[in-house]
């Protein structure tokens, strides 16, 4: 009841909010009846009639549409938080390759390069670039179409070359341009039908099969890239490397030094066994010797007695 009686003070506020007339009840009308108690169904029809429940308030666009807009923002924004971090590393897939390569496996460790780099990295590049491109090929009607995938290139392109100087800025990249590029969506005032939806769709299949050439693309950007790296290592070591050189250095060091105290007190230990065995063993004589003489005593001695 009271959530009845909140209605009906509500109810009275309906008319002006709407845009009803003030002769509105003099128009002809179907009653319905709640928990009792009898309204005109005029009164509550904007809020029974979901998909319209938007005109209400000015907007021209279905209520069906408007929560296909929301959950492809969160879509967009899901897929866009959780790809810019793996794409703004360095070391985009890491294999732990270093400890084939202190274990002597190089034929392991080869064929785990080959693979994070000539299999695992266009896959991923792949997927980026198909589905941002996608997003942006609905988000972004007025750039033409060559252009939407030479912006998704060139952000892939971009990211991984910032990779490779500073990750921060690489993640910078990889989330503020798409997340930039949402909120002139957002304020372009465009808005799509499910019949433009599938127009933009035929539109985008054609320039799927380009998509090969864009990701070839990357991966040389990024074979050279890992080369003019490996090459830096050699020349210049970075700060990271030195100091966990130095750090092994220091645990090693320790661990010698520990490993030295252990042989000492080792050693002691051992002079100490042998030391309490051959007292063990002498004492052992001594009191073999003295049971032997008391038997040879009382033998002795029981001799003379016979005698």
């Amino acid at each position: 009841m009271p959530s009845i009686i909140l209605l009906l003070f509500f109810i009275t506020f309906i008319p002006p909010v709407f845009g009803f007339s003030e002769n509105y009840m003099g128009l002809s009308t179907s009653l319905v009846t709640i928990g009792g108690i009898t309204i005109d169904d005029n009164l509550i029809a904007p809020f029974i009639d979901i998909e319209n429940i938007t005109s209400q308030f000015g907007i021209e666009v279905s209520f069906t549409e408007l929560i296909t807009y929301s959950i492809g923002m969160v879509v967009y924004g899901i897929f866009i938080w959780n790809f810019y971090r793996f794409l703004a590393r360095r070391e985009m897939i890491p294999l732990g390759l270093k400890k084939y390569q202190t274990d002597g496996k190089k034929a392991t460790s080869i064929i785990a390069y080959i693979f994070k780099y000539v299999i695992v990295f266009p896959l991923v590049v792949l997927v980026w670039f198909v589905v941002y491109s996608t997003f942006l090929f609905f988000m972004a009607p007025d750039i033409p179409k060559e252009q939407v995938f030479l912006i998704v290139i060139s952000l892939v392109v971009t990211v991984r070359i910032s990779a490779y100087y500073k990750e921060d800025l690489a993640k910078d990249f990889a989330k503020l341009i798409p997340f930039a590029l949402l909120g002139i969506f957002l304020t372009s005032n465009i808005f799509f039908t499910p019949k433009d939806i599938i127009e933009r769709a035929y539109d985008f299949i054609p320039f799927l099969g380009k998509i090969i050439g864009f990701v070839i693309y990357a991966i040389l950007v990024e074979a050279i890239l890992r080369i003019l790296f490996l090459i830096k290592r050699k020349i210049m070591p970075s700060v990271d490397e030195k100091l966990e050189e130095k750090i092994e250095e220091q645990i090693n060091e320790k661990i010698k030094v520990h490993v030295e105290k252990i042989e000492e007190k080792h050693e002691d230990l051992e002079k100490k066994i042998e030391k309490e065995t051959d007292d063990i063993e002498k004492k052992i004589e001594k009191e073999t010797d003295d049971i032997e003489k008391k038997i040879e005593k009382e033998n002795s001695s029981s001799k003379e007695e016979e005698k």
